[in-house]
C-alpha cells in the first residue's frame, strides 16, 4: 500500500511512515487545538515537498482570512494558489443567495453556488480534476449538521463521506470533539482513520497531546503523545508521553 507522508514533523513515525493513499482521515478536536493548522500544513508541505497539488474546502472560513492566519507560518498560500497546485473552495452548507459569478477558478477561490450535499460534491470533484489534487481538506464536518433530525443528519455524513472516498485523493477532515467523550460520532466511524487533539492544563500550564484513536491498515502507536503548534506549524514529539495524576482534561471547548 502506498504511503502518503503527513508532513507533520514526528507523526509519521507513529503510523508506519503516513497515511495509506486514497483514505479519508478524521482530526477531531476543540477549538484552538489546531485542526486547520494541521489541516493546511498536510496540503501546503504535500505540495512543498512532494509536489501533489491540494484542495482547500473550508465550511466556516472565508479564504482571505485563512491565507491571512497562515502567514504566521510563513506558508505563502498566494504564491501556489497562483501556480494552481492549490484551490480554496468554500462552500456554505446553509443555502444563501449571493454568488460570485465572476470568481475565476485560475484565481484559486471557488464559492460553491449551491449548499445541497450533492451539488458541493460535484463542485469538490470538478476542483479536483482541474489541478489534478491527491491531498484534500475539509474543514469543517460538524458544519454539515444541519438537520434536526439524527436520521437525516446520519444519512448525510454517511453519503458525502462514501462519496469523498471515491475521489482519488488521500483526504483529511475536521470535525469539533463530541460534547460527551465517551460518546462516538458517525464520522468516527466512517472514516479510515481518527486522530483526536488534546488540551489539557497542568498547574496553570497548557499541555497539547494527539492520539491516534484508529487507523485502518496500519500498525499505529497508542500513545498519547505531545504536540505543539510553533511558527513552523504543528509538531508532534514520538519519544515523549503526556502522563501524570496532575493532568486535568479540559472540557470540550473550554481552551
Amino acid at each position: 500500500m502506498t504511503r502518503i507522508p503527513t508532513a507533520i514533523p514526528g507523526l509519521d513515525e507513529l503510523i508506519e511512515g503516513g497515511f495509506i493513499e486514497n483514505d479519508v482521515i478524521l482530526l477531531t478536536g476543540g477549538p484552538g487545538a489546531g485542526k486547520s493548522t494541521f489541516g493546511v500544513q498536510f496540503l501546503y508541505e504535500g505540495i512543498v515537498k512532494y509536489n501533489e497539488p491540494g484542495l482547500y474546502i473550508t465550511l466556516e472560513e472565508s479564504p482571505a482570512r485563512i491565507i491571512r492566519n497562515m502567514w504566521r507560518h510563513n506558508w505563502d498560500l498566494e504564491r501556489i494558489i497562483k501556480e494552481n497546485k492549490l484551490r480554496i473552495m468554500r462552500a456554505n452548507p446553509i443555502a444563501y443567495e449571493r454568488y460570485i459569478k465572476d470568481m475565476k477558478p485560475a484565481e484559486g477561490f471557488v464559492d460553491a453556488e449551491s449548499a445541497t450535499i450533492e451539488n458541493i460534491l460535484k463542485q469538490i470533484y470538478k476542483q479536483i480534476q482541474e489541478i489534478g489534487a491527491k491531498r484534500l481538506f475539509i474543514d469543517s464536518i460538524t458544519s454539515l449538521k444541519i438537520s434536526s433530525d439524527p436520521a437525516t443528519e446520519r444519512h448525510m455524513i454517511l453519503e458525502f463521506i462514501k462519496n469523498i472516498e471515491n475521489f482519488d485523493c488521500t483526504t483529511l477532515i475536521t470535525s469539533e470533539i463530541h460534547s460527551v467523550p465517551e460518546s462516538f460520532s458517525v464520522e468516527e466511524y466512517l472514516s479510515e482513520g481518527v486522530i483526536r487533539l488534546h488540551v489539557f492544563r497542568v498547574g496553570g500550564n497548557r499541555v497539547r497531546g494527539i492520539e491516534i484513536l484508529k487507523m485502518r491498515g496500519v500498525k499505529h502507536d497508542e500513545v498519547m503523545h505531545p504536540y505543539a503548534i510553533t511558527d513552523e506549524g504543528i509538531v508532534v514529539y514520538p519519544s515523549e508521553t503526556v502522563i501524570g495524576k496532575d493532568t486535568d482534561i479540559l472540557k470540550p471547548g473550554f481552551f
